[in-house]
């Protein structure tokens, strides 16, 4: 423009989360810092966003309740648009803990644990990071990295099927083992855990509330 400085248009993010308030705090919180963002709490709304507003950045959770995956949404962005810049914002330190098929996100992703956020900026740089194509990150560390409990593979699995409400028969006919040693893999992952196991407690709702903080991690 002739005489004037042409305005540039603020970075694009799509947010997608089936977490209202979630999405209402990052939506908030990156408009701040100068951010368009559009809003979203399925998978099918986040992709429609995606085609539509052309975004810099899409920032997903990787659990979406009822068996609904934010993986194939972030494969399919990646594929299809290799150009927008992928955050994981998850509750879980491994991403074992929320899908079945981890290794299927996308490895130029940028990897944030919600508990682990200190303050709205270190997502802004998370999301100016994978638009520059910077990845690998795993989490920001916070203050609370000496109370993270680690499990096995096998007992993350066991873990994230409980939280889905998973019954003992269930576990064991996923395992292919008996209702026996599946109860004995529950005891040794509540020890793992931490959870105490009496007729005052609830082992099961203790395991789930500790899956929900994201204070586990997978080796």
């Amino acid at each position: 423009m002739s005489g004037t400085e042409a305005v540039s248009r603020p970075m694009r993010v799509v947010v997608a989360d089936d977490d209202a308030f979630t999405v209402s705090l990052v939506t908030g919180g990156l408009a701040a810092q100068g951010f368009e963002v559009f809003p979203a709490q399925t998978v099918e709304e986040a992709w429609a966003l995606v085609e539509s507003e052309d975004p810099h950045a899409l920032i997903s959770d990787l659990d979406f309740g009822g068996g609904v995956s934010g993986v194939s949404l972030l494969r399919r962005v990646g594929q299809e648009y290799p150009w927008v810049g992928l955050v994981v914002l998850t509750a879980h330190r491994s991403p074992q803990l929320a899908v079945d098929n981890p290794a299927a996100i996308p490895r130029s992703a940028v990897y944030l644990v919600k508990s682990a956020l200190r303050q709205v900026e270190d997502l802004a740089e998370a999301v100016r990071s994978s638009i520059a194509g910077g990845a690998g990150d795993r989490h920001i560390p916070g203050a609370d990295d000496a109370a993270v409990i680690t499990i096995t593979r096998a007992q993350a699995e066991v873990l994230r099927m409980l939280a889905s409400g998973a019954s003992t028969r269930v576990l064991a006919e996923h395992r292919g083992t008996t209702i026996r040693a599946a109860e004995t893999m529950l005891t040794r992952l509540y020890g793992a855990l931490g959870v105490e196991i009496s007729e005052r407690s609830n082992p099961r709702v203790e395991a789930v509330r500790i899956w929900q903080q994201g204070r586990v991690v997978v080796r």
